[in-house]
């Protein structure tokens, strides 16, 4: 390894995942491509994570432990791009494994087109019977490269969320200013790939599904689907909707794509607006609907293409004493957003 400048940064931000670290690391360090760092960032974790850390880099240089006191996922992340000196850098949770030909298999992706700045794969879920259906196909993209900028990449191309699926350049990683929102503490990788797609000069997606997500209970993203209240996680999608257009406007990009956008927010957020008590949902109602008018002007709800959406839009828009929808206009609008096949399979998991 070229201590200087290893081909890939691996960065894994580690936080009580003791048990699980050792097959983590030893699938990073069994990588095809030898010429990598390993960077573990020790977020304070409590249990015996920092022995495990101590022994890995012992036996392999290629290990790099930092400790810092416990500051969150998004800090952690944070952290491991700003020690990294790799020409990739590629994100490992503590809790996963990879294949071993990932790194082999991207830097070749990279090589395909001119000015790759980002190239993002498939995973498999473990256990695969916890995963829903829609996570399946989110983790499945198709084989595509796409020169600048495109919606589907957000909306449609399989191709978010989850920031251990994408791996940038340093290149592009330091001009564009590329970190994670560490006032978030909950689905802090979907502001992260609403600003990595929109700046990068080309993105490739791989259908090889080269990560393995193990579904843990426990995790931040099953406490806040299975038990937080429903109050709270709206807060927090909000709070993630605001990070988009907060770091938007830092890098100086237009409101994009307001039909798509403006549906996707809505989809993200009414089923809980529709679901809290009716003052908490008024109060959600109008802050969605002044997020959106700053983005894309008052007229804003009436750019959605499909007719389902833009009534749901009024709706959210014109909230007083809640968000008032028939449960006819609901269901049209979830059908609009996520297709029938997707609200069956909600609604049979739901039962």
């Amino acid at each position: 390894m070229s201590n200087d400048s290893p081909c890939f940064s691996v960065i894994v931000p580690v936080y009580n995942t003791e048990r699980s670290l050792s097959a983590c690391l030893d699938s990073a360090l069994a990588q095809t491509v030898r010429d990598i760092e390993v960077i573990c960032v020790n977020d304070g974790s409590p249990d015996g994570s920092a022995r495990v850390l101590s022994a890995y880099a012992a036996r392999d240089e290629r290990v790099r432990v930092i400790t810092q006191e416990n500051a969150g996922l998004s800090a952690a992340r944070n952290t491991g791009i700003h020690a990294a000196r790799g020409e990739y850098l590629a994100f490992l949770d503590s809790d996963d494994t990879i294949e071993p030909t990932l790194c082999e298999r991207v830097r070749a992706a990279f090589d395909t087109a001119p000015d790759v700045d980002v190239v993002t794969f498939g995973a498999v879920c473990e256990p695969e019977d916890r995963a829903s259906a829609r996570i399946k196909r989110l983790l499945s993209p198709a084989d595509a490269t796409y020169a600048g900028f495109d919606a589907a990449l957000l909306f449609s191309a399989n191709a978010q969320p989850y920031a251990w699926r994408t791996v940038l350049t340093r290149a592009f990683c330091e001009r564009e200013h590329i970190r994670f929102d560490e006032s978030l503490r909950f689905a802090e990788d979907v502001p992260f790939h609403f600003t990595v797609y929109p700046l990068a000069r080309t993105t490739v997606l791989l259908s090889d599904k080269l990560y393995h997500y193990r579904m843990v209970e426990g995790s931040l993203t099953h406490v806040y689907n299975a038990s937080a209240s429903r109050e709270r996680k709206l807060a927090q999608h909000l709070d993630v909707l605001e990070s988009i257009f907060s770091s938007w406007r830092e890098h100086g990009i237009d409101s994009l794509c307001p039909a798509e956008m403006i549906t996707w927010c809505l989809d993200f957020t009414l089923f809980d607006i529709m679901g809290v008590p009716e003052e908490v949902g008024t109060t959600a109602a109008r802050r969605l609907a002044t997020l959106l008018a700053d983005a894309y002007g008052d007229a804003w709800c009436a750019m959605p293409g499909k007719a389902a959406v833009r009534r749901a839009a009024h709706a959210v828009a014109h909230a007083e004493h809640g968000v008032r929808m028939s449960k006819i206009d609901l269901m049209r609008f979830f059908v609009a957003t996520r297709g029938l096949v997707q609200c069956v399979e909600r609604a049979l998991r739901r039962g």
